[in-house]
């Protein structure tokens, strides 16, 4: 069984030539060090710069009229943040825990594309997968419920982050708070709390105390609670 990705993923192939542009700016490009929930850009602000993640994790974000916020993606290290087909930044974006971020001005940035159709058509790749993946996530809030959505989330941080234990166990690190997992899936940390016990109690997962991550103890428990809804395999439609 497959989840449907819901994060802006930069393949293999695009990460390597994204890697070799990045490094070729490397004299121009500056390190940027961030703070847990120190900004990164404000949406509206001029999109000068491209960031890429070097470590930690930023979390793209819209505010509300009300005051609240709307997480759109996680970042992890290899992520760009801040590609727009505009002359603004999109969303806001925030470092989620200690962060750092190589940022690039799109003057330099645009010099280089031109130069190496490899990293233009990466840019661009990268900028389609996330346009994919808000239409993808959309459909994904709507029809899935508070189980299925935080298990599929579990389930595409392991596959991003995730790494074997000593003891052979799939490890998910989740530097985010249950709050702000709430504000990515649409549910009150309440019920991200509540959901993440049953889970537990269903033998899927183990919770990191206090809580940093999860260890996945029945991944194929993982999948069917991430995917609840669908017909059997050999269903009729």
């Amino acid at each position: 069984m497959r989840v449907a990705a819901t994060y802006p993923i930069i393949d293999s192939v695009d990460a390597r030539a994204t890697d070799t542009a990045f490094d070729r700016l490397g004299a121009v490009g500056v390190i940027k060090y961030l703070a847990p929930h120190e900004s990164l850009a404000l949406e509206g602000d001029s999109a000068d710069r491209l960031h890429r993640v070097l470590s930690g994790t930023i979390a793209g974000y819209k505010a509300t009229a009300d005051g609240r916020r709307q997480i759109l993606a996680f970042f992890f290290p290899g992520d760009l943040v801040g590609l727009t087909v505009g002359e603004r930044y999109a969303y806001s974006a925030e470092a989620v825990d200690h962060a750092s971020v190589r940022s690039v001005p799109h003057v330099r940035l645009r010099e280089l594309a031109a130069q190496t159709p490899a990293l233009q058509e990466s840019l661009l790749s990268a900028l389609r997968r996330e346009v994919a993946a808000a239409q993808e996530r959309l459909l994904w809030l709507g029809r899935k419920t508070a189980r299925e959505r935080l298990a599929g989330f579990l389930l595409e941080c392991d596959g991003r982050i995730g790494q074997r234990d000593k003891d052979g166990r799939r490890s998910v690190p989740l530097p985010m708070s249950q709050l702000e997992i709430g504000d990515y899936l649409g549910l009150a940390s309440e019920t991200v709390s509540r959901t993440l016990a049953e889970l537990v109690r269903d033998g899927a997962i183990d919770i990191v105390r206090p809580f940093a991550g999860v260890i996945i103890r029945n991944h194929r428990h993982l999948e069917r609670a991430a995917d609840e809804g669908a017909p059997p395999v050999n269903a009729r439609v």
